[in-house]
């Protein structure tokens, strides 16, 4: 079976060549030569989906002969192998760091996106000073990569470089500064993210609000309840607005069950 599978992957459809990587997980796990290169190889397919499959199938294998395809992939490959082998990094908790960190480096921009997006991932915060580097890189991707990445470790140093890229050029950038600030409760950042409720781009707005309601400072209320107008994204930046605006006058609303939560909702518009 595992000679059919390896066939598969080079089916002319990317589909099939997707379902072939993910049915060679038991062939990686017991280490089959064969089947290790034969992923080593979809690592560099021509389809992000499956190249993402093969690192992947490689990484839930977890077994060290797998592994070292991914560091070596990481370490020696084309930039495409080298990214791919970077994400399936961020599925597995295995030594794998030191690969990933140099990988920061790289002069591809989609390699060192695809580097800080895996040490994001599992929360690796001993260089978070590198990703404050990557929040002012050339690329827009990596920036918003090194964001998001700085989103999940919470790194307090963040918050002025975060806040700062709320002006960035990219909405791609503007969107996860303004998420990271929320998630990480930046009560600091407060004014910037209230400015943010202006800024042309929706998901900026709604994201900027959203961070404002988990950081709970009644001051953003009157900017907040002006954002209960917006009808961009079908509503949903009003409605994420509104949200806001109940988490802060009512600490706890969040953390309620849904039909509660709505039952509450309900409660607070009857009583206006």
């Amino acid at each position: 079976m595992t000679e059919d599978w390896i066939r598969a992957l080079r089916s002319r459809k990317p589909a099939d060549r997707w379902r072939a990587a993910a049915c060679l997980i038991d062939a990686a796990r017991s280490q089959q030569a064969v089947a290790l290169a034969a992923l080593a190889d979809a690592l560099e397919d021509e389809h992000p989906f499956v190249r993402w499959r093969a690192g992947l199938t490689l990484a839930q294998a977890g077994r060290p002969q797998a592994m070292a395809v991914l560091f070596d992939g990481l370490e020696n490959g084309s930039p495409r192998r080298r990214a791919a082998a970077a994400d399936a990094l961020g599925y597995t908790r295995q030594a794998g760091v030191e690969h990933l960190l140099r990988a920061l480096s790289h002069e591809e921009a989609f390699v060192r996106q695809s580097a800080v997006e895996a040490l994001g991932r599992f929360g690796h915060r001993r260089d978070a000073r590198r990703y404050l580097t990557l929040l002012a890189d050339e690329s827009p991707w990596v920036r918003r990569a090194a964001a998001r990445a700085l989103a999940h470790i919470g790194d307090g140093e963040a918050v002025g470089p975060l806040s700062r890229r709320l002006g960035d050029e990219s909405p791609l950038v503007r969107r996860s500064a303004a998420y990271a600030l929320g998630a990480m409760r930046a009560r600091p950042a407060v004014a910037a993210l209230i400015t943010a409720l202006g800024d042309p781009d929706p998901q900026v707005r709604r994201n900027a609000a959203w961070g404002l309601g988990r950081i709970g400072d009644p001051v953003a209320l009157p900017q907040l309840r002006a954002l209960g107008a917006d009808i961009a994204l079908d509503g949903d930046v009003a409605n994420e607005a509104g949200a806001a605006i109940r988490a802060i006058e009512y600490p706890g609303w969040r953390r309620l069950p849904g039909m509660m939560r709505n039952w509450f909702t309900r409660r607070i518009a009857n009583a206006r």
